[in-house]
């Protein structure tokens, strides 16, 4: 639009032209009786005329230079797109080939694992069956060796018994059982004028014949005096009873508790 405003001003201003030069050669042919004759409202149109036509050509000037600087800084834009297009391109090529060796060396990385757990998978199965070749006749030596302690065990346990209230039976089913009814836990009840009773449980032995019973009177002062600590009363597979004679005075057997009077007792017998 820019080329076709410019042509048009041309060719008006090289009429204009072409018209005050017809008419300066006119008024010199003319006489000069006759020039003075003419309306000067010609020339001054004339001039006007050039004048806007001076100004029309600075301003398509001054805009043709505008239009060249916006078109020089779109070419730039242009060329600095393009550029800015190919670096990416470049990038984007280089990152796809830092990609496509990642995973060629992933890949690789994957192989290398498989064939690292094949040969640990093959040791170890070597190693198991060697385990196991090696070892099967160690394990029956010591299978066998335990055997034998054991039955040295059973022959030296050290409980026999001799005699028992309900005959003899299978030496493995003897136990030994022993225990107290305690310092501070033992229920003493008084019997007579002078005496106390207790009755001891026994039940966790778990016995199945009437077992061989020891007693004992322990304390922290003067059951030593005492009678009937040795003797058994009553005795079961589960409970025995037995009687103290306080043998100084009535008062003694009220202190019983204070002065921690408890039986011990050890039994023998039979558990199946």
């Amino acid at each position: 639009m820019h080329l076709h405003l410019t042509s048009t001003c041309l060719a008006v201003l090289v009429i204009a032209v072409t018209i005050t030069a017809s008419t300066g050669e006119d008024q010199d042919e003319e006489p000069a009786l006759l020039n003075r004759s003419k309306p000067p409202k010609d020339d001054e149109a004339v001039e006007e005329l050039k004048d806007m036509l001076v100004v029309s050509m600075q301003s398509i000037v001054s805009n043709n230079d505008l239009v060249t600087q916006l078109t020089q800084k779109v070419v730039q834009n242009m060329l600095s797109i393009g550029e800015s297009k190919t670096e990416m391109e470049n990038l984007q090529k280089s990152h796809s080939e830092e990609i496509a060796k990642l995973k060629e060396q992933i890949e690789d990385l994957k192989v290398e694992l498989r064939n690292q757990i094949g040969d640990v998978d093959t040791e170890l199965k070597t190693l198991i069956e060697e385990m196991k070749s090696g070892h099967s006749s160690a394990l029956a030596a010591q299978t066998a060796e335990i055997g034998e302690e054991l039955s040295q065990i059973k022959d030296k346990k050290g409980v026999k018994i001799v005699s028992s209230e309900g005959g003899l039976r299978d030496e493995e089913c003897a136990k030994v059982c022993a225990g107290t009814t305690g310092r501070r836990t033992t229920t003493w009840a008084n019997f007579a004028s002078r005496g106390l009773h207790t009755t001891v449980d026994i039940s966790e032995c778990g016995f199945v014949t009437i077992p061989t019973i020891t007693t004992s009177l322990e304390g922290d002062w003067l059951h030593w005096r005492n009678m009937g600590a040795s003797e058994v009363f009553k005795a079961t597979t589960t409970s025995f009873q037995t009687y103290i004679y306080v043998s100084e005075s009535t008062t003694l057997r009220q202190r019983a508790s204070e002065l921690l009077w408890n039986m011990e007792w050890i039994a023998v017998g039979y558990t199946c």
